[in-house]
């Protein structure tokens, strides 16, 4: 009797890793968003040119932090791990036998890559009452440009400008990274929808 229940448990095991594969859906994410992110196998977030303005931010790197860590947080591929590329211009985006080698030497099918600046923004007016006042340049602006590229030919895919973010210093968020960090929290759908469901050029 224990003998068959075992076998027959085998073979349940059997028949249930023989199945579909299921992907967990990640909460807060569109569902178009959500089937695309499932067809992703490996990623590279390699580096991007980027510019902090006054704000001492090495935004090459915490970009790079930020978005591999929104990718494993939003899918089950295979996120590489490796030291950020320090890319001087953009004109590196269009060097396909670059980035075929890199993306060869990190076994990557596809590589992200782009442009990021921390911009001041503009003085903000605030009317209270009668009263109107201008704060200094308290806020920052957020521009990013995400650029993808096909692993295997080194070719770029895709070029995306996302939607510019401001925000200005609360109580709560004084510093520019502060504020750098919250506006990439706020775009996180916009990153990942240009890197996973790109438009085509």
């Amino acid at each position: 009797m224990i003998r068959a229940v075992l076998v027959g448990l085998g073979v349940a095991l059997m028949v249930s890793n023989c199945g579909p594969r299921v992907h967990r859906l990640k909460a807060g994410l569109p569902a178009d968003l959500q089937i695309a992110m499932g067809r992703v196998d490996d990623v590279w977030v390699a580096g991007f040119v980027a510019g902090a303005g006054k704000d001492k931010v090495d935004l090459n790197v915490e970009t790079v932090r930020l978005v591999r860590q929104q990718l494993r947080r939003a899918s089950s591929a295979r996120v590489v791990e490796t030291e950020p590329l320090t890319l001087a211009s953009q004109a590196v985006f269009d060097d396909t036998a670059y980035w075929r080698r890199q993306a060869e030497d990190r076994s990557a099918r596809l590589v992200v890559t782009g442009i990021v600046r921390l911009l001041l923004a503009p003085a903000q007016i605030v009317q209270r009452g009668r009263r109107t006042s201008i704060l200094g340049q308290s806020g920052r602006t957020l521009d990013a440009t995400v650029v993808v590229i096909d692993g295997r030919s080194g070719a770029v895919v895709a070029r995306q400008t996302l939607p510019r973010r401001t925000l200005y210093a609360t109580r709560d968020i004084s510093s520019g990274l502060g504020l750098y960090l919250e506006m990439m929290e706020q775009a996180r759908q916009d990153w990942l929808r240009a890197i996973i469901a790109p438009k085509p050029l």
